[in-house]
């Protein structure tokens, strides 16, 4: 049975993600599994199998694969891997169940088997009736830690106000480029971020607007919105109110002491001041900061390379929360977006200007009676600076 798991942990897992998504795979083994770092750096698929399976087992080795892939942000390849295990799972536990009732038939049918053993299992069965004020507690108990919902796809719908959406961009797969936006969404008690893999969907989620989500995904610290998810307007008696603490704390950065207290694996968007920058090969690494204290900033891949100086702000999106020893770290994923926030310490626009390539610059002026009105606008992907002067006077 044990060569069935370790069949799917290659064909369907580590087969199915990029020379990328594997090295990035690589980079959460030595703390997840234990395998050392000098073995993993030259290793192909079939050897990073292997050495998962000698340090933990063939099963264990599927299961913290799945686990690492949902933490990467490889769902597609997640949901195939947990589907695999499932059914090799159920298979598994079908012969060992068949097993365990020819055993039971034949102890029982046995001419020496003791008649007392029997007798003590049908006091069990009666001893409840003797004590009923014990159940229904340890039921109930059980009843209250039963999660509200389970992670996969959700049956039911969901009402949420749309607080902020994200532009469309690309992402790299091994089937090639997609394209995704990140929404942040709330209902009457909590927010939630959520990925939207349908570009379509745009329109709807338009801030303010009241829409009710069905076969969404659920994630332990976000919601997946694909293909097979359906997504309407709210009609009149649909409407929600979101209160304004949860939409202000829906928009926040949150603070690094609080980061410090929460669990592995938390979804972090805000903007951090760069204290200083650290260039690698395949990365860049990044020392942050506010006001309670610092961490680290881990952004993987060559194509996410940015221009910034030390006291610039960074914009983190879709940012996972790790640790690295005993330090705070915030790591990207296939998923995650990082930009550049103008930094409102610098001295002129023009600094920002000669540092940003991608910022364009429009001018525009109206004549007002004896004024002229000039704006600056200055476009800078979804950041836009307006800055306007006043001259009086004929002809000025």
């Amino acid at each position: 049975m044990e060569s069935k798991y370790k069949e799917i942990l290659l064909l369907t897992g580590l087969d199915n993600i990029t020379d990328e998504e594997l090295d990035r795979f690589k980079f959460f083994l030595p703390d997840e599994l234990k395998v050392s770092t000098a073995k993993l750096e030259n290793a192909n698929r079939t050897e990073v199998a292997n050495l998962m399976i000698q340090n933990v087992g063939a099963v264990s080795a599927v299961t913290k694969t799945i686990h690492v892939f949902q933490k990467l942000n490889y769902m597609h390849v997640a949901k195939s891997l947990q589907e695999e295990k499932e059914k090799v799972d159920k298979k598994y536990k079908g012969k060992k169940g068949t097993q365990q009732v020819k055993k039971r038939s034949q102890t029982e049918m046995s001419p020496g088997a003791s008649a007392a053993p029997r007798n003590s299992v049908v006091e069990q069965h009666i001893a409840p009736e003797v004590s009923p004020h014990v159940k229904p507690k340890q039921k109930q108990m059980v009843a209250k830690q039963e999660p509200i919902r389970k992670e996969g796809l959700q049956k039911g719908s969901m009402t949420v106000m749309v607080l902020k959406a994200t532009k469309p961009f690309e992402f790299e797969t091994k089937e090639g480029k997609q394209e995704m936006f990140h929404a942040t969404v709330a209902t009457e008690s909590e927010f939630f971020f959520v990925k939207v893999f349908n570009k379509k969907l745009k329109d709807k989620f338009t801030p303010k607007n009241i829409i009710i989500i069905s076969k969404y995904y659920w994630h332990s610290h976000f919601l997946e919105v694909n293909s097979v998810s359906r997504v309407s307007d709210a009609k009149s008696d649909q409407q929600i109110s979101v209160p304004k603490h949860i939409i202000r704390k829906a928009g926040e950065t949150p603070k690094i002491n609080k980061l410090q207290t929460q669990p592995h694996g938390t979804i972090v968007n805000g903007v951090f001041v760069i204290q200083k920058k650290t260039e690698r090969r395949n990365h860049q690494l990044f020392d942050l900061s506010d006001s309670t204290g610092r961490m680290e900033v881990l952004v993987l891949g060559k194509q996410n390379k940015i221009e910034c100086e030390e006291g610039d702000k960074l914009r983190l999106t879709f940012f996972e929360l790790s640790r690295t020893g005993e330090k705070l770290q915030l790591k990207s994923g296939i998923h995650s977006l990082v930009k550049m926030a103008f930094n409102k310490n610098c001295k002129t626009y023009r600094e920002i200007l000669s540092r940003d390539k991608s910022i364009k610059r429009t001018k525009v002026s109206y004549g007002i009676g004896d004024g002229t009105f000039r704006w600056d606008i200055y476009n800078r992907w979804t950041t836009c600076i307006l800055r306007w002067t006043i001259s009086v006077g004929k002809g000025n």
